[in-house]
């Protein structure tokens, strides 16, 4: 709705059209400058999972609709920077999505792997699944700025040009045919955009300074982070570790305007079936709420369970299928009565 004329005919004349486009971004690139209508979004509301509640409005996420204009700028400017990062190995390495071959199924393998390679030696590992509220909505720019420049090495041109895509941005609300006024964005990093995912990925990188501290196993995807530390049997005092570590990660987060969520966070006690893990319990407490370790746990889709046999979830997608199956049948069997009926 932003858009000057359809993308689609924007295509059809992207031959005439191409030498314009360009001069407006290298323009904006040389200049280190983001013009203002680049940097108005329309919010679309998406429902997070289909089973949620419509009339609960946390239940969506505000999805940003910008210019194409703007994405192709961001665009530019993601596989420059992504470049940038590669070349100099600043990227996270435990840091999945939003990166070429580093998806959910790398994340999981990895991880389970880790996990089974202990089970295997007799330990016992203890596994926390954090998440964070709202992530992206709560990034501050003056410490996303700094983090680019003292983080990344960006300067100059290119650091004046984020500080004019991050600064005098808006937004309104479109649902329907009815939009609201529109109001300023003064955090967070836009949901839908091209640059918003790579720019919170940079936000967070001194997370993973933090976790190697306490000699903890991490692998991060997007704004879901999972801890996992493994030790003997008769050593599970090493666990007091990773209760420090989620402390320190506690107070590092809510200095940089994150918060965790600790009614998503979760907590298993994984290890072989003849250890004693079955009957271990461990307890985490964060702002103040005690969380229990689990029989099983969903992690980036998939339960995991005590000694790692995925029966649970095993069940859990033969039961899916199944009544889709008799959705399916009963479709088909009405479908003949009519047949028949006629």
């Amino acid at each position: 709705m932003l858009d000057p004329i359809p993308s689609r005919l924007l295509k059809d004349l992207l031959p005439d059209l191409i030498d314009p486009l360009l001069n407006i971004i290298n323009s904006s690139l040389s200049l280190g400058y983001v013009p203002k209508t680049f940097k108005l979004a329309a919010i679309k509301p998406l429902i997070k999972k289909p089973q949620l509640d419509p009339n609960e409005l946390l239940n969506y996420r505000p999805i940003s609709n910008l210019p194409f204009l703007s994405k192709i700028l961001e665009k530019v400017v993601s596989s420059q920077l992504s470049s940038f990062l590669q070349k100099n190995d600043i990227c996270e390495d435990f840091q999945s999505r939003f990166r070429p071959y580093h998806s959910t199924e790398t994340a999981l393998i990895r991880v389970t792997n880790d996990l089974l390679l202990s089970s295997n030696r007799g330990c016992i590992s203890l596994l926390v699944l954090l998440d964070l509220s709202a992530a992206f909505d709560t990034v501050d720019h003056n410490i996303l700025l700094n983090r680019l420049e003292n983080y990344v090495g960006i300067s100059g041109s290119a650091l004046a040009w984020f500080k004019s895509y991050l600064s005098d941005r808006y937004q309104f609300v479109a649902v329907n045919e009815e939009v609201s006024y529109q109001s300023q964005v003064q955090y967070g990093v836009l949901q839908g955009s091209v640059l918003g995912p790579l720019l919170f990925t940079l936000y967070m990188l001194p997370l993973g300074d933090i976790i190697r501290k306490y000699g903890v196993s991490f692998h991060c995807y997007a704004d879901d982070t999972q801890l996992y530390i493994s030790s003997r049997p008769d050593e599970t005092y090493q666990f007091d570790k990773l209760t420090d570590c989620v402390v320190e990660l506690k107070n590092w987060m809510t200095s940089n305007f994150l918060l965790l969520n600790s009614e998503k966070t979760e907590v298993l006690i994984i290890g072989p079936k003849t250890s004693a893990c079955n009957n271990l319990k461990h307890c985490l407490i964060l702002d103040g709420c005690s969380v229990n370790s689990s029989s099983s746990v969903r992690n980036l889709g998939v339960l995991f369970d005590a000694n790692l046999s995925f029966k649970n979830h095993i069940s859990s997608i033969c039961k899916k299928h199944f009544s889709i199956s008799k959705i399916y049948l009963n479709y088909d069997l009405c479908s003949q009565c009519q047949m028949l009926k006629h």
